[in-house]
């Protein structure tokens, strides 16, 4: 591939120098922005099976649960870090929530409210739910999935989240992330401690305590606590010391009355008890009038009013659809219906027709007011309400409006409250965390502010550290630190969130992707997003089969030094060029100086040119200005004028000189990505309209790992794509670099630090290199197709079986240095380093060492330290400082964390984050970024180390040229930015430096970001555009066509 780019030298119009360096692309074609989708909610089916194949037994399909206790018994075990590697500091967001099932309102205090997120622990507020803070221990079982009060105050919490298990053939219902058993608190909730009766079974085929989907405390007796686990239904009458089991099988849901009658569901069957120990049956199999169907492969959910427990619903499922809500009057011995699935009502599913998905398992909201018997509500996509005067009415949306919807709530509800001392307040615990109602439940406000609990799935750090991310059913988050909490985010796309990242190059570009391989890119952080997928890379979507991972992983790779790249740019000295601004009919005395673009221009005096309006002035060879109308002088050496008109002008003042640069001049030039500096030499003088051919070393790869798949018709279909065009907000140029085999799925990509090798992990457990891609640089070079010319080679370097390869990091010091990271319970190694990677032949070892044996979802090397490896795992990070040797040694680091999930890790890597105006400056690097799958983004600076920056390291403090007006080329109107407030003109004239548009603002409107100028009759060529604000002025070349 060869770019070429022309390059305009001109003046500075105003104050700035920079529309000497707009640059114009030989083939342009406009971007295709589509706006990013109004809040909506995902099938859960997806991100189940995505995690079961991280996390299952690649041979049995299954997660034992004993093989999770002993891993965790082994944790116990280790010893602890006399020193702290990494210590960490959360970073958000903070101002969203993620999944949660358990809400609690202290019956003795209805200030103090509890939430339990499904992966990242207990949370408390002591203000209504207006601020929260993490209450459960660092190193307890994070996943929190139902809570209760007992009589005398006393809270517990289960752990285990039943229901999102993935089910299937040759898999079973074992939670995703299996619980801990149950935590009690005997303060109000300050601290809890472990049950230790509750702690899940090691024994292989037990499973006991793995997960505890529903925990209620008898109403009277606060000794006696019931818990539905996954196992069966279990009851302890000494507070939690130790526990029969009352009804054997996987219970989900039941509900207790005042009087502690009990209801729940069992195989499909409702059972009921008056004492929690003898249960019978009320449903029946023959449907009548007055009873209560079984209904097997059902979820059901019990309300019972405590206003009447005569009164008493109960809602069936039919598989995740809707199938009837039931009402009894008599404590359950009739029942009739009072609602069912129909065409227009079913809470548990979005869409319609084919395209409609149902997932009333995984969401089930069920709720009865506190002060009327005849009034409950339903909930899963979205929440509805029955009332019996009033029947069936929707009560909540899933479009937020831009903020502030008091009818909105997040998709996919679990659970519904109310305050025990106030009927009118209510809260709900959704996938987006907290909402409360101060209504009785018919409006709601979003209750989130320091409930950080986001379930990322990847995530990318910009050269500034913004970070952006992809999260479960939240979309992709951007934190700049703008917002009034420093770790805020902005909620920049929807759908499931995934593999994220921020150019280094053009800090406003960035990629995001939604599930099943759709991915995006955004020129102006996140405002609005473009697909840039070519349509063929769609091919395996088209033949039947699956597109990508659930997860489609991706991998930028930029540098602003390619000393091999092959594009150019050429630019055109053109005259100095400088507006006065228009006249006023007073002032006759114009002076300042000539500017221009290149500081090694000098001035031809003769040439000098002064025009405004009708009167045009000119200089002779020494600089005397004289003509009809006016005089003055114009020093060529220091570029400066002085004119005095006869008459005051009311034109625009217009100053015009050619300029020559001698023979070795220094350059500054613009790349075609994001017009960063290109510094060169001249070889010979150079006049006006004479052009100057660069080398353009600002260059990116991008690459997408598709599932690789083929068909009679279609040998090679999907693979590893690469595109060098991602900066090119257009037509984009895609080449299929790599076809790894029928059915083989990408699960990640890491690029080397020289942009040469690019590793595979899959999701069957192999390993590949891709290389030398730094001779690839066209189609024929690059593609698969070109079966003569192709220069990459592509070779599986590891074979890991049954596994999933989750992670890898490639050193950035020395590239046969790879580390892998592994998933997949019921293993012995999770972690192998190769130090020949780039042989033909690589080896590679494991690292285990001490570590628990549980899934490894991310590796990396620290840059400063050869010997450390840090590794992201189910249950948070370990570090070691040798894994040089044949059995390293980690220690936990979770200070200031909690063992949860990692998903992704970062180190900052860099050598451009420093002040440029400080001579000797320094680079500051080596700090680590992490994803957690359940409480947000952490940092950590404890690796941090800052070194002096070359000056070749030091590119200039204004890095981006271009003003970034949108689109360019441009044809009916063109977006120009601006800044939040001040007083702006916007300006377009013609390169001879005509103005053909103009507006000036006297203040910029709140919340406006551009402002959009119609070119309709503008001839079609080339435009400088230019914004003066805030004292300062922007240019850029614009094409119109």
């Amino acid at each position: 591939m060869q770019t070429r780019t022309k390059i305009y030298i001109l003046s500075s119009l105003g104050a700035a120098a920079v529309a000497a360096m707009a640059f114009l692309p030989a083939t342009p074609t406009a971007a295709k922005y589509q706006p990013r989708p109004v809040e909506g909610t995902m099938a859960i089916a997806g991100t189940q099976e995505y995690l079961h194949m991280l996390r299952a037994n690649g041979v049995t399909g299954e997660i034992d649960p004993a093989v999770v206790a002993q891993a965790w018994q082994s944790l116990q075990n280790m010893p602890s870090a006399k020193t702290t590697t990494l210590a960490w500091d959360s970073k958000g967001p903070d101002n969203y929530g993620g999944r949660t099932r358990a809400l609690l309102v202290d019956k003795n205090n209805s200030a103090h409210v509890f939430a339990g997120s499904v992966g990242g622990g207990l949370f408390k507020s002591t203000n209504g739910g207006a601020t929260w803070n993490v209450v459960s221990d660092p190193g307890a079982n994070q996943s929190v999935a139902s809570i209760t009060q007992a009589a005398n105050g006393d809270i517990y919490y289960g752990t285990g989240e039943i229901f999102l298990g993935y089910g299937g053939t040759g898999q079973n219902t074992t939670p995703n992330f299996a619980g801990g058993g149950i935590y009690k608190s005997t303060d109000g909730g300050n601290t809890f401690t472990h049950l230790s009766s509750t702690m899940p079974a090691s024994v292989s085929g037990s499973g006991d305590w793995a997960a505890v989907a529903d925990i209620a405390a008898h109403p009277t007796d606060a000794s006696t606590i019931y818990a539905a686990t996954n196992t069966g239904f279990k009851k302890s009458t000494d507070g939690g010391a130790t526990w029969t089991t009352v009804l054997t099988g996987g219970i989900t849901d039941f509900a207790i009355s005042n009087s502690g009658k009990i209801f729940l569901n069992r195989s499909g069957q409702t059972m009921y008890s008056t004492d929690g120990n003898t249960f019978n049956e009320i449903s029946s199999p023959v449907v009548t009038a007055t009873s209560l169907p079984r209904r097997t492969g059902s979820r059901m959910r019990y309300a019972i009013s405590p206003q009447d427990e005569n009164y008493v619903y109960v809602i069936q499922t039919n598989g995740s659809k809707l199938a009837a809500v039931y009402r009894s009057m008599d404590g359950g011995t009739t029942w009739s219906k009072i609602g069912q699935r129909g065409n227009n009502f079913d809470p548990l599913c979005n869409g319609s027709g084919t395209g409609q998905y149902c997932q009333g398992i995984y969401d089930l909201l069920f709720a009865i007011s506190p002060t009327d018997k005849n009034h409950i509500w339903l909930g899963g996509i979205t929440v509805w309400q029955w009332q019996e005067t009033q029947g069936w009415s929707q009560v909540s949306t899933l479009n937020n409006f831009g903020g502030g919807n008091p009818y909105y709530l997040h998709a996919d509800s679990h659970e519904m409250i109310f305050d025990p001392n106030n009927g009118n307040i209510a809260y709900t615990a959704n996938d987006g965390g907290v909402f409360k109602s101060t209504d009785g439940g018919q409006t709601w406000t979003e209750r989130n502010l320091g409930y950080t609990t986001f379930q990322y799935f990847g995530f990318g750090v910009g050269k500034d550290r913004k970070l952006i991310g992809g999260c479960q059913d939240n979309g992709t988050s951007y934190l700049d630190g703008t917002l009034v909490s420093p770790n805020g985010a902005k909620d920049v796309f929807g759908g499931d969130g995934g593999h994220s990242d921020i150019s280094w190059l053009r800090p406003k570009v960035m990629f995001a992707e939604t599930q099943s391989g759709n991915f995006y890119r955004s020129d102006n952080e996140g405002a609005s997003w473009s697909s840039f997928a070519s349509p063929v890379m769609n091919l395996a979507s088209q033949r039947g089969f699956p597109l990508s991972n659930w997860m489609m992983p991706f991998e930028l790779w930029e540098t602003a030094n390619d000393a091999n790249s092959e594009d150019t740019v050429t630019f055109e000295l053109l005259p100095a060029l400088r507006s006065m601004g228009y006249g006023d009919g007073i002032k006759k005395i114009f002076k300042g100086k000539m500017r221009h673009g290149q500081d090694a221009a000098e001035y031809l005096a003769g040439t000098f040119q002064v025009t405004a309006g009708p009167v045009t002035l000119t200089a002779d060879a020494q600089g005397n200005i004289s003509g009809t109308g006016g005089s003055g002088t114009f020093v060529a050496d220091s570029g400066y004028f002085e004119v005095t008109f006869t008459s005051a002008p009311l034109a625009e003042v217009i100053m015009t000189c050619d300029v020559f640069l001698p023979a070795g001049s220094d350059l500054s030039l613009a790349s075609a990505i994001g017009g960063l500096p290109i510094d060169v030499t001249t070889a010979a003088v150079m006049n006006v309209g004479d052009t100057y051919k660069a080398q353009d070393p600002v260059q990116s790869m991008f690459f997408a790992g598709l599932s690789s798949w083929s068909d009679a018709a279609f040998p090679t279909i999907g693979g590893i794509w690469m595109t060098r065009e991602v900066h090119q907000f257009g037509s984009t140029e895609w080449w299929q670099i790599a076809h790894l085999g029928y059915g083989t799925t990408p699960q990640y990509m890491k690029i080397s630090n020289d942009g040469n090798h690019l590793f595979v992990g899959t999701t069957n457990g192999r390993l590949y290199r891709i290389s030398n891609l730094q001779q690839a640089r066209s189609k024929s070079e690059a593609s698969i197709d070109s079966v003569s010319s192709y220069v990459l080679t592509v070779n599986q370097i590891g074979t890991f079986p049954n596994r999933v390869v989750t992670g890898i990091d490639v050193d950035p010091n020395d590239a046969n240095r790879v580390a892998v990271s592994l998933g997949n319970y019921g293993n012995t190694n999770f972690v192998y380093v190769s130090t020949n990677a780039l042989s033909a032949s690589p080896t590679f070892s494991p690292k285990q060492g001490n570590m628990p044996n549980v899934p490894a979802y991310a590796v990396s090397f620290d840059k400063g330290n050869a010997s450390r490896l840090v590794v992201g795992t189910e249950w948070g990070i370990f570090v070691t400082d040798n894994v040089t040797s044949g059995a390293p040694t980690y220690t936990e680091e979770n200070d200031g964390m909690a063992r949860i999930p990692v998903f992704e890790i970062e180190q900052y890597r860099t050598n451009e984050n420093y002040d440029p105006n400080a001579p000797g400056s320094s680079a500051t690097e080596g700090d680590f970024f992490i994803a957690t799958h359940g409480r947000g983004l952490f940092h950590s600076v404890s690796t941090s180390t800052s070194r002096p920056v070359s000056i070749d390291e030091r590119p200039r403090a204004n890095e981006g040229l271009a003003l970034g007006i949108y689109p360019n080329p441009a044809s009916e109107r063109v977006q120009v930015p601006v800044e939040a407030q001040g007083e702006v003109r916007i300006s377009i004239r013609t390169l001879e430096g005509r103005v053909v548009r103009r507006v000036d603002m006297k203040r910029v409107p709140t919340g406006m970001e551009s402002y959009t100028m119609d070119l309709t009759g503008l001839a079609k060529g080339s435009y400088v555009v230019t914004r003066t604000q805030n004292g300062s002025a922007a240019s850029e070349i614009m094409i119109v066509r």
